[in-house]
């Protein structure tokens, strides 16, 4: 027979009601709270599912749906950094409201993750899913007929797809490095802009409209998001004796550029500046530190979940809502 509610609060020597505040998130004293939850550890307590939600008004609690999904698209698999961040800011704010992320990710064989969804998605208790990436159209709708409560993190909301998404302000962060680099007397960059179908690819392909014909000269490589790759695409060019100033590219592949610069002897800023996307925690610790396009991705992944409990209660932003993260440039030493 279960631990019931009674014996937890008898042990932690509080009131009933407050030990259900500590389970609800109501402001409690600090030091009670520590007890009341110690003891519920002690006694491996386990609310009832059923009783809450029948004592519950809220339809999120009511529906007894207290996990979600956190699927990570094949293109998230070589940005671990940037959504390693997106996935504290979802854990933060799924605490908040009671509910458990449980993480999947999306394999390029297509079949295989149906098949890791269709498990995924039998759970019991499964409010919503968010999708954190870049996603097909017909992947959504599939997964949309299972459950329709999805929002979408970081990537465009594809056309035809109704469903909410949260995205950073992609284009708007490459007008700024653009916009820097020009400041910085740069003539002849090269761009590293990942895969060519990507939405960040097609961002910088928007940003740079704006600024190309101030540059002399813009030199536009498609990778994918690896940090070998930029490394071999840069020392190709320098061995071809290609002139270029500057690199701009995602964090991970001006991570790679530097490497190439280092090992061809060129020196950073002198003679090549390099301006990254995303400002991963370890920008500001390279040698030299490296000047980025800052993202708050904690707040990404926080403002998801928001959208997805706004779903789930009232079936609010059911349509295609973009809710962009301010970008902001950080100067480091590379410029």
């Amino acid at each position: 027979m279960g631990v019931s509610i009674v014996e937890v609060a008898r042990r932690a020597k509080v009131s009933r009601m407050t030990v259900t505040r500590v389970m609800r998130n109501d402001p409690v004293r600090e030091e009670t709270r520590k007890r009341v939850l110690e003891s519920m550890r002690e006694l491996s307590y386990v609310p009832s599912l059923a009783a809450r939600a029948m004592r519950s008004h809220d339809t999120l609690r009511s529906s007894r749906a207290t996990c979600f999904a956190l699927v990570f698209g094949v293109d998230t698999q070589k940005a671990d950094e940037f959504f390693c961040e997106v996935t504290r800011g979802v854990e933060k704010q799924a605490a908040e409201f009671g509910l458990c992320a449980l993480q999947v990710h999306w394999l390029e064989d297509v079949k295989d993750s149906w098949l890791r969804m269709q498990a995924v998605l039998s759970i019991g208790g499964l409010c919503g899913v968010i999708l954190a990436g870049q996603f097909r159209a017909g992947e959504i709708r599939s997964i949309q007929k299972v459950n329709p409560n999805i929002v979408i993190v970081d990537s465009p909301v594809p056309p035809g797809v109704k469903v909410p998404g949260v995205e950073s302000d992609n284009i708007g962060g490459c007008r700024l490095a653009f916009k820097h680099l020009l400041q910085c007397k740069v003539k002849n960059p090269v761009v590293l802009a990942g895969p060519k179908e990507h939405y960040f690819s097609k961002a910088i392909a928007g940003a740079l409209c704006d600024y190309r014909r101030q540059f002399e000269s813009v030199r536009i490589f498609n990778t994918d998001y690896s940090m070998e790759s930029a490394r071999k695409r840069i020392n190709r060019l320098v061995e071809e004796k290609v002139g270029f100033d500057a690199v701009f590219g995602n964090d991970t592949l001006c991570v790679g550029a530097m490497r190439a610069l280092a090992e061809h002897g060129m020196q950073i800023p002198l003679q090549v500046k390099v301006v990254g996307f995303d400002d991963i925690p370890a920008c500001q610790y390279l040698s030299p530190s490296l000047t980025s396009v800052h993202i708050d991705k904690q707040s990404l992944g926080g403002e998801a979940v928001k959208m997805l409990v706004a779903l789930v209660r009232d079936g609010k932003m059911s349509g295609s809502v973009k809710l962009p993260i301010k970008a902001v440039l950080k100067k480091r030493e590379t410029t």
